[in-house]
């Protein structure tokens, strides 16, 4: 109820309008738009939430549940019987009723406050949604997403209300972490570390790329995940210079190594973790080079996170040691990319520019890369960092990502006796 206090403090005396996720048209466990769980923690499908900012209102609309709906689906929002104690909701409105609603709410010069970006996922950022719909423009039919339906439909309903962006807003609150997101994301990364581990400690020449990923996905779901925050990346052998890997079919050979990025969805709450590890057992010496120095630009980078520090100094610092160790040419570290916000979704709001600024209570991914275009080797280590006012916590340190640490675990027996 305190972000949604804030995000009053924002709008004034203007409206909000936020609107909820779609059911998949897949097989797929439902995930609510980050934005619209963030302020009610509700997850109706299609649901549209309404923040009124001159009574402090907050009102929810869904699909009114049926008996059939019930005994299909399950809960919904209709099914709370303390739903304004429990999540603040002064209203609970049939979809029938929005319109009337926002009349009663909205004057003729009102400011609105709605999406005017696309809704961000669990999975993908806004941009990332920005280049599916790009691509979706381009069919002769299916070529209007909903949200640009929404926009329309209300600028001709409320001609002279004033129609601003809400995402601005929410980015802002969503950047910094309350405790309560801070201890979600705390577990994710607890589990999604463990996860990973389990998968290192199982490796040996013959099993296949997606046996990893199902011995992963057993702990995240054992663990009490939702299950995995975005498809997960399984590559060995050449497979492991194909960025967003998925097919995870290849057979591992003993020459190989394995690079796993991969997390889980806690509450709601993602962990993004890469690890890379031998199948053999042990690197080779150009392999255990390439490796040794991402993760001394990982720990350096990690170690300078404090309140203060920009994105541009972090790039700088990462920069250093890339040239230390030979890799002088920016394109091969990706000019500088060092990683992404986390949170809600696993590419969370926030632009790490060279001007931003860390500030406590911000969680970021540290996601150093290096590249072999010759060789066609690639390697990243990924780990979620808290900043705290006193530096970095990494949330998903789990067994040490030094080399001998790796290589003792992979010694260690796994889930199936490997």
């Amino acid at each position: 109820m305190d972000r949604r206090e804030k995000l009053f403090q924002k709008i004034g005396e203007g409206i909000g309008i936020l609107w909820g996720a779609e059911l998949p048209n897949t097989p797929t466990r439902f995930n609510q738009a980050p934005d619209l769980y963030y302020l009610c923690g509700l997850e109706d499908p299609n649901a549209i939430l309404l923040v009124v900012g001159n009574t402090k209102e907050v009102i929810f609309f869904s699909k009114k549940a049926t008996e059939r709906d019930l005994r299909w689906n399950g809960p919904t929002a209709w099914t709370i019987p303390s739903i304004k104690t429990s999540h603040g909701i002064d209203q609970l409105r049939p979809y029938e009723d929005f319109w009337e609603v926002l009349a009663q709410k909205c004057g003729p010069e009102t400011t609105i406050y709605l999406p005017l970006d696309p809704i961000d996922k669990i999975d993908k950022a806004r941009d990332e949604v920005y280049h599916t719909e790009f691509q979706l423009l381009k069919h002769p039919i299916k070529n209007t997403p909903f949200w640009r339906k929404a926009v329309s439909t209300i600028r001709e309903v409320f001609p002279l209300a004033s129609l601003q962006n809400i995402n601005p807003l929410l980015d802002e609150l969503r950047q910094i972490k309350t405790p309560y997101e801070i201890e979600q994301l705390k577990m994710s990364g607890k589990i999604g570390i463990e996860g990973v581990e389990e998968a290192i400690k199982d490796t040996k020449p013959g099993l296949y790329e997606y046996e990893l990923e199902a011995i992963t996905s057993f702990h995240y779901t054992k663990m009490g995940a939702r299950g995995a925050a975005f498809a997960p990346i399984v590559a060995s052998g050449p497979m492991t210079y194909t960025i967003h890997y998925e097919a995870n079919n290849r057979k591992l050979e003993k020459d190989d190594y394995v690079l796993m990025d991969y997390g889980c969805n806690y509450n709601y709450y993602t962990s993004d973790i890469t690890r890379v590890w031998p199948v053999s057992g042990k690197f080779t010496m150009e392999e255990e080079k390439m490796y040794q120095c991402i993760l001394d630009a990982r720990n350096a980078i990690i170690t300078s996170m404090k309140p203060g520090v920009s994105f541009g100094e972090l790039r700088a610092i990462a920069y250093e040691v890339y040239k230390k160790n030979g890799y002088t040419d920016k394109k091969l570290s990706w000019d500088g990319y060092i990683g992404h916000f986390i949170g809600i979704s696993v590419h969370d709001v926030g632009n790490p520019d060279d001007s931003c600024i860390l500030k406590a209570g911000m969680v970021f991914n540290v996601e150093p890369v290096l590249d072999d275009p010759i060789k066609k080797r690639h390697m990243r280590l990924e780990d979620t960092v808290l900043i705290t006012e006193q530096g970095a916590i990494n949330l998903t340190e789990g067994v040490s990502a030094e080399l001998p640490a790796i290589y003792k675990l992979m010694k260690q027996k796994g889930l199936t006796g490997n």
